[in-house]
């Protein structure tokens, strides 16, 4: 493909070092601070949806002071995910590491077929691309911190996810790529009723 003459799709450029370093200085991040009410209060209302599975039920922690590496800190995913009794995360794989920290609750988090049992205060660190699930026992919902590398590998394209398990549902997370976070979703089943 030629685009004025020259190869490719016209979106290559030649800069000058000087030109180079000004364009990958990023603004100042500042601190940012999120409310556990306003958390709360938003997994509360996220706790209302009968979202099958449990399957993303969270809210992430974002700090607007920076847009490519989206995340609490730049690189970094915070997010707080709301597990009720009884209910399954299907096993599912990414290759961004998750570290998942209890706030409330008790349950299984089981990772490559190695069953954890968690409870309030308990940390499990699930290796990039290894299966998980997370299953939530007794009365009281799970509340979960969740950080992740996430935002720095979708910056660079090369964000894997595979949810649920199955080869087929395996994508490749870029603008466009996928409807949903979840391929377990049915959309037909979720529709309403005319």
């Amino acid at each position: 493909m030629s685009t004025n003459g020259k190869p490719g799709f016209g979106n290559a450029r030649v800069a000058t070092a000087d030109e180079y370093f000004k364009r990958v200085r990023h603004t100042a991040v500042r601190g940012a601070h999120w409310a556990g009410e306003d958390v709360m209060a938003t997994l509360n209302e996220l706790g209302k949806d009968p979202i099958r599975h449990a399957e993303r039920r969270f809210v992430s922690l974002i700090n607007e002071d920076h847009a490519e590496l989206a995340g609490a800190s730049p690189g970094i995913f915070i997010g707080v995910q709301l597990i009720h009794p009884g209910e399954l995360v299907p096993n599912h794989r990414h290759n961004s590491v998750a570290i998942y920290h209890y706030l409330q609750g008790e349950g299984t988090t089981t990772v490559e077929g190695v069953a954890y049992p968690y409870k309030r205060g308990d940390t499990i660190v699930c290796p990039a691309w290894a299966y998980h699930e997370h299953a939530a026992r007794g009365t009281e919902d799970t509340i979960m911190y969740v950080v992740q590398d996430m935002p720095e590998m979708a910056a660079k394209r090369t964000l894997f996810f595979e949810e649920p398990q199955g080869i087929e549902n395996v994508r490749h997370m870029v603008q466009g790529t996928s409807e949903s976070w979840s391929a377990t979703r049915d959309p037909a089943a979720e529709a309403t009723p005319v």
